[in-house]
């Protein structure tokens, strides 16, 4: 692990909460939208690797022997951001307008939306996430994994619900089904873009390795765009006051720019490079993607969140993202040296096959 590196995250995490303390004083309000925002994509990160170990467990391939340890760091960071989910528990009634008595009168999912089952939700989504975490850490390689098939589905579902409950409900009288499973695939998408750039940089690729992985990260790159264009195109051509209402603010003046940046970024973009073999297995190639893919990533999750919110986009949103980003990414860091040095599965399972034959 670079002790710079790690510093810097140190420095970065400290920073960011500086400035977010400071305007807990100012605005607290405009410091908790912009914490919800950022907390969607940081926690996308851990459940999404959890995912991708999953699946490789089930199916192997080489990639994996790349991204293994980014993958098994990025789950590490999943305790810190639960805690980091803290804040908003303490303020529901300053983000959620059903936490709020007199907003509540009107709505039909009362029996959901109330802050005891809230709570009660968000246990059960943590005790199921560190659950799968201990026994995706735990378990060594492909085909050990008696819990991979089921983990898979009960993160599918307990992440859709979260994703419902956490982000979804700040406007409750709207809903989508696909937009859990929007959700799910930005979070495939930036956890696999963070692997892939740490694999790239790390030097520990060879050029079919890279080139699994820019497929790879093409085949992401359109589940996302194919789950966010239907969800658009199904309520555009169901044009019901009701559906529509979610689409305006986040298609009106910057946040319309934004949305456009977002699908050339997240979509155009990146898919176009990685079509092109040369980019794919370079390491700059590709780790340029990955840098591109992530930032379109977390400006996507305050384009989600903040124009449902009173007030929208202040600065404070990207202090808290550094604040989480840093914290996190010293977990990253120091969790990556410690399994970088062991076996991945693939080589595992071959030098196992090696000393028995």
């Amino acid at each position: 692990m670079s002790r710079g590196l790690f510093l810097t995250a140190v420095g970065t995490a400290l920073a960011g909460a500086a400035v977010c303390a400071v305007g807990a004083l100012v605005d607290p309000q405009a410091v908790l939208r912009g914490w919800l925002a950022s907390f969607a994509f940081w926690i996308g990160l851990p459940l999404g690797a959890m995912m991708l170990l999953f699946a490789h467990d089930l199916t192997g391939g080489r990639w994996g022997t790349a991204t293994v340890p980014a993958l098994r760091a990025m789950v590490a960071m999943l305790p810190l951001m639960l805690l980091l989910l803290v804040p908003v528990l303490l303020q529901l009634p300053e983000l959620y307008p059903w936490a709020r008595t007199a907003d509540t009168a009107h709505l039909k999912n009362r029996f959901y939306l109330n802050a005891p089952f809230f709570y009660g939700r968000t246990a059960v989504y943590a005790a199921v996430w560190l659950g799968l975490a201990l026994e995706a850490l735990r378990q060594p390689g492909r085909g050990l994994n008696p819990l991979a098939a089921p983990g898979l589905i009960l993160l599918g579902l307990t992440v859709t619900f979260a994703s419902f409950d956490w982000f979804m409900s700040i406007e409750p009288g709207w809903g989508s089904s696909i937009y859990g499973m929007m959700i799910v695939g930005g979070q495939l998408l930036g956890a696999l873009a963070l692997a892939a750039l740490a694999a790239a940089l790390g030097g520990r690729t060879d050029i079919g390795q890279r080139h699994d992985l820019g497929s790879l990260l093409t085949a992401a790159i359109l589940l996302w765009f194919y789950l966010s264009f239907m969800q658009f195109l199904i309520i555009w051509q169901e044009n019901l006051p009701g559906e529509i209402a979610w689409y305006v603010p986040r298609l009106s003046g910057g946040w319309g720019r934004v949305a456009a940046l977002g699908a050339l970024a997240q979509g155009a973009l990146p898919f176009a490079a990685l079509i092109w073999w040369p980019v794919k297995r370079s390491r700059g190639g590709l780790a340029s993607v990955c840098l591109l893919l992530l930032a379109a990533h977390l400006v996507e999750c305050w384009w989600l969140i903040l124009p449902g919110l009173a007030g929208g986009f202040t600065w404070f949103a990207p202090a808290a993202a550094l604040a989480m980003g840093g914290g996190c990414m010293a977990v990253f860091l120091w969790q990556r040296s410690a399994w970088v040095g062991q076996a991945t599965p693939a080589a595992g399972l071959l030098a196992e096959g090696t000393h028995h034959g």
